[in-house]
């Protein structure tokens, strides 16, 4: 029943947008170009419980995300304006903040393009690197969008980018969504071009405030300074993506200041043998996100990834990457070329036992009741299917299994049951 309430809700939304799209993708207007798209995603989730069971319990859930696109491109400059509708049915508790909205505008911005430099004004989407700090968001219904600017420099060694952002706050009626009071996100972030040595490199520093930050050692005003560095690259079967990251600055609460100092480094790294059936590719994820050792010395040791993908670990998006320590093999495998298949195991652990467990979606969120004590958070086994099932369409099917370890079941946690299903259509 889930299902097929998912998809009735993508059957009433669809034809609006395929009618709005008639008569090709590019229609000539004046000395410019107007292009449309649109899409339509429809999910099914399952969780038994939800949130390990602390304060929730089993839910089936449906998503409808509808977008429509219209570009207008001429000579070195371009307007664009999106459109997007989200809904939610049967969410236990009714919807969370990025589950449901009235039509409102995802991005609206203008963008001027000249040689080797662009400036791009407006509501925008913003995702870089691997998505572990910056990330368009695509795992939850609503994708994330930044009100500000960005201005970028592209060359013969690499590009920079310089931004200025303001976070989208998501309102459920029509036309309300505005830049989130309190919250920001200046930096800089460079990436070299290929070519030039082995692999490429990612070098960014940015600077994110945020009201209401809410971590096991205090709650108050976050301001976070972050430089950090990716290595990235392929080579014949191997490839490879590793990240470091270090923070500080300060977390101002009602009865002290605390001192930032935080860091991670995370890699993944894998082998595919092209010329086997199924083109089988063996990986190794590992993660180490630091926590915070003493809530009461004056410090937050507590890594935040800012504005990270969801499905940071696995699309069950139960864990965020703060005070814990990973290890992932995984089996990537090609049964058809339109299928795509991977399954893998995380081992997961508190980096410091003081600390919480954290859980998404961002901001980090602690779990009630995971701080100090045992350190082994439990074990994830996951299956993720991708099926490109016409030029148009993509499925995708996705479990999880987490045998809660000793962290989660001393704050009332349990065995986790995850399944989806998203439907994807593209014009």
């Amino acid at each position: 029943m889930l299902v097929l309430r998912v998809l009735t809700l993508a059957a009433l939304a669809a034809p609006s947008l395929a009618l709005a799209c008639d008569g090709g993708a590019c229609t000539a207007v004046g000395d410019g170009q107007l292009q449309w798209d649109a899409s339509v995603r429809v999910r099914g989730l399952y969780y038994d419980p939800t949130r390990f069971g602390v304060g929730g319990g089993e839910d089936g859930y449906g998503l409808l995300r509808a977008l429509a696109a219209a570009t207008y491109r001429r000579d070195d400059w371009e307007a664009k304006l999106q459109l997007g509708v989200h809904a939610e049915d049967g969410k236990a508790g009714g919807p969370g903040r990025t589950d449901r909205s009235a039509l409102d505008v995802q991005q609206a911005y203008w963008r001027w393009q000249g040689e080797g430099w662009h400036v791009q004004l407006g509501r925008q989407e913003a995702g870089y690197g691997s998505s572990r700090l910056l990330s368009v968001r695509d795992g939850p219904n609503i994708r994330l969008a930044f009100d500000g600017a960005r201005v970028g420099w592209s060359g013969r060694l690499g590009q920079l980018d310089l931004l200025a952002l303001r976070p989208v706050e998501n309102r459920p009626g029509a036309f309300d969504d505005r830049g989130e009071h309190g919250a920001h996100l200046w930096g800089a972030y460079a990436t070299t071009a290929r070519g030039h040595g082995a692999g490429q490199w990612d070098v960014y520093s940015l600077d994110y405030r945020r009201d209401g930050a809410r971590f096991a050692a205090g709650t108050g005003v976050e301001r976070r300074q972050t430089v950090g560095t990716r290595w990235f690259g392929q080579a014949g079967g191997l490839d490879w993506n590793t990240e470091l990251v270090a923070q500080g600055g300060e977390l101002r609460t009602a009865g002290a200041d605390l001192d930032i100092r935080a860091w991670t480094i995370a890699t993944d790294t894998g082998w595919r043998w092209s010329a086997l059936p199924l083109q089988p590719r063996l990986g190794l994820k590992a993660d180490l996100a630091s926590g915070d050792g003493n809530l009461h010395d004056g410090r937050l040791g507590t890594f935040n990834a800012l504005f990270p993908k969801s499905a940071y670990f696995s699309e069950a998006s139960l864990l965020a990457p703060a005070n814990l320590m990973d290890v992932q093999p995984t089996l990537a495998l090609r049964p058809d070329p339109k299928v795509t298949t991977e399954l893998g195991v995380q081992m997961a652990w508190k980096h410091r036992r003081a600390d919480a467990v954290y859980t998404t979606p961002a901001p980090l969120s602690a779990l009630p009741g995971s701080a100090g004590g045992a350190r082994r958070i439990g074990t994830q086994y996951k299956s993720e299917t991708r099926w490109q099932a016409s030029e148009h369409w993509q499925w995708q099917l996705q479990l999880a299994w987490v045998d809660a370890g000793p962290a989660l079941k001393q704050a009332g946690g349990q065995d986790t049951l995850f399944a989806s299903i998203v439907g994807a259509w593209q014009w």
